[in-house]
């Protein structure tokens, strides 16, 4: 009898952005149950949030700041 071999692979919970020396600028969590992306800087501190849903990416005060992902350009602002 021949079995199936399915592999599922999920992106990663949380993703390390480094800058060009390879220091940690900060970091992005992923929360699947609400569709939501978080940013946060390297000291912890939340920069941004991206909501799937409605494509939209929010600064830290909740102001729209664009209509795609931009929590990278985020982390590398606070700089």
């Amino acid at each position: 009898m021949d079995a199936a071999f399915v592999q599922i692979e999920q992106a990663p919970a949380r993703e390390i952005i480094r800058d060009g020396r390879g220091v940690i600028v900060g970091a992005i969590e992923r929360q699947r149950l609400v569709g939501k992306l978080i940013a946060r800087d390297a000291r912890g501190v939340v920069v941004g949030v991206f909501e799937e849903r409605s494509r939209t990416t929010r600064d830290s005060r909740g102001r729209i700041v664009g209509q795609t992902n931009l929590l990278p350009a985020l982390l590398f602002h606070r700089r």
